[in-house]
């Protein structure tokens, strides 16, 4: 049986803020999903960017009121959104849609983009289901994120799951870096920890980034989403050592401080 959020707290109580703050992620998302149309509904070109025009102002509404965040300096992005300026798209690749506005810094502007837009990624994926496509490159067939959560399957094969839209699929290797493809095993290590069974890191020492690999028997217990968030504490081990997380967590963060 999947683990849920109060059960995990109780396990983990160093994770409690965290875990609290992805509960109410989880609510906005679904309140979302609920003012959005239906699947078998037709897409304009606009709207494929980002969310529909007609829902848009209830969508940022329940983002501010949901984080308790402040209105008159994200008055810019609801404005941005409403009129159909942002695409989304732009943010798996790294790159920002719209200027961070005062006074948040540009790591706090790409979590917040990251919060408000992983409903429509997630809405997506059930538009265009891509699940079991090859990852070429470690990048998301759908959304071109890169990978940042790997699990062991029959074969055996790695199988990536995108932190943005939640499609998941096999990566064309078994042996590589997914981010820059070396298969220089003296350049690949492992990072484990006694403290967290089921979950280990798979790093890279030429590009100097990491993934976390999630075990069937953690798998078992939890979603891919909490099985990140249970894991934290190894991106402090594998960040703490130089390496970089290359998508958010669940929560937004890709630097853990």
């Amino acid at each position: 049986m999947t683990i849920d959020i109060p059960t995990l707290i109780e396990q983990r109580p160093h994770l409690k803020d965290p875990l609290e703050f992805y509960a109410r992620w989880q609510q906005f998302q679904q309140e979302v999903a609920a003012l959005l149309p239906d699947d078998g509904e037709d897409m304009s070109a606009a709207d494929a960017r980002a969310y529909p025009q007609q829902a848009s102002a209830a969508v940022f509404r329940l983002f501010l009121e949901t984080f308790d965040l402040p209105e008159e300096e994200l008055a810019p992005l609801g404005r941005a959104l409403e009129q159909g300026e942002l695409d989304f798209m732009q943010l798996p690749l790294g790159d920002a849609p719209m200027k961070a506005a005062e006074p948040f810094t540009d790591e706090e502007w790409a979590s917040l983009l990251f919060l408000l837009s992983r409903p429509y990624f997630l809405a997506l994926r059930e538009r265009f289901v891509l699940d079991g496509s090859i990852w070429e490159d470690g990048r998301c067939p759908l959304c071109s994120a890169r990978a940042t959560l790997v699990s062991i399957v029959d074969g055996p094969q790695r199988r990536i799951q995108c932190s943005f839209c939640g499609t998941s699929g096999p990566y064309s290797r078994f042996i590589g870096c997914l981010h820059c493809g070396s298969e220089n095993i003296d350049k690949l290590n492992t990072l484990m920890s006694d403290d967290e069974p089921g979950f280990r890191v798979a790093t890279c020492d030429e590009c100097k980034t990491y993934v976390k690999v999630v075990e069937d028997s953690a798998l078992q217990k939890m979603t891919f989403d909490l099985a990140d968030l249970a894991s934290l504490p190894l991106d402090l081990v594998a960040q703490g050592q130089g390496f970089s997380r290359q998508a958010p967590n669940p929560i937004g963060l890709k630097k853990m401080e």
